[in-house]
């Protein structure tokens, strides 16, 4: 049966395009607003009162998600990101958001910047929900392929990565890696398509480029990957 209801899909993102963080409302009370100030903090208000993830402090997603997973009103989850990546230099989008309708879910997307924090990132998941609309029990991912076009600083190895992310442990665990190309105009493809990457049921896949010095803004740079839900 799931392998009858299996869906294949895909992501692309170009510059700060990626969803850091996805935050949807859970409470009756009406919503003031949703702000991320530049390098400083989310500031999340409502009829109850409000809710702040303070960069300083919350210096991750991580740190970010589990503060405001822990308030009573609101829920977040990690999209394009890991727990480790940083918060506090300029690297989420600033602006008030505003709320839109995704998977049946009405929410907030906080943008990753690309620029500065060199680094594009797309999570392969069953459910892209913050509040978990979709049951991940018996579910899982698998990851076809990907490709990217980006003027990276320094192409290294290690620098393409692979993570799998364990919702229960809250862990993310390195399983392939390569070495980064720089270009802007010709392709770098990884194709798994004979044997794709499968994540554990549950489990999510966290497919990044990044880079130790910089990725230059260009119109051409983009990410993208092709997976499977089932």
């Amino acid at each position: 049966m799931r392998a009858l209801l299996a869906q294949t899909t895909s992501l692309r993102y170009g510059e700060d395009e990626p969803v850091a963080l996805r935050i949807t409302h859970t409470s009756l009370s009406a919503i003031t607003s949703v702000i991320v100030t530049t390098a400083t903090n989310i500031v999340l208000i409502d009829g109850d009162g409000t809710t702040t993830s303070t960069f300083s402090t919350d210096t991750t997603l991580g740190k970010v998600a589990d503060r405001i997973n822990a308030s009573s009103n609101w829920r977040c989850k990690i999209l394009d990101g890991l727990r480790a990546t940083a918060t506090n230099a300029s690297n989420l989008v600033a602006g008030t958001l505003t709320a839109n309708t995704k998977n049946g879910e009405i929410g907030y997307d906080v943008m990753l910047d690309t620029t500065t924090t060199f680094t594009f990132p797309i999570r392969c998941t069953y459910d892209r929900t913050a509040g978990s609309i979709l049951p991940s029990k018996g579910h899982r991912v698998k990851l076809v392929k990907f490709e990217y076009v980006l003027n990276v600083g320094n192409a290294a190895a290690d620098m393409v990565n692979i993570y799998e992310w364990d919702p229960v442990a809250k862990t993310e665990t390195g399983i392939w890696s390569a070495a980064s190309t720089d270009n802007t105009a010709t392709v770098t493809e990884h194709d798994f398509s004979k044997a794709p990457i499968t994540a554990k049921e549950g489990n999510d896949l966290i497919v990044l480029v990044t880079d130790a010095a910089s990725i230059t803004h260009a119109t051409t740079n983009y990410i993208q990957a092709l997976y499977t839900r089932e």
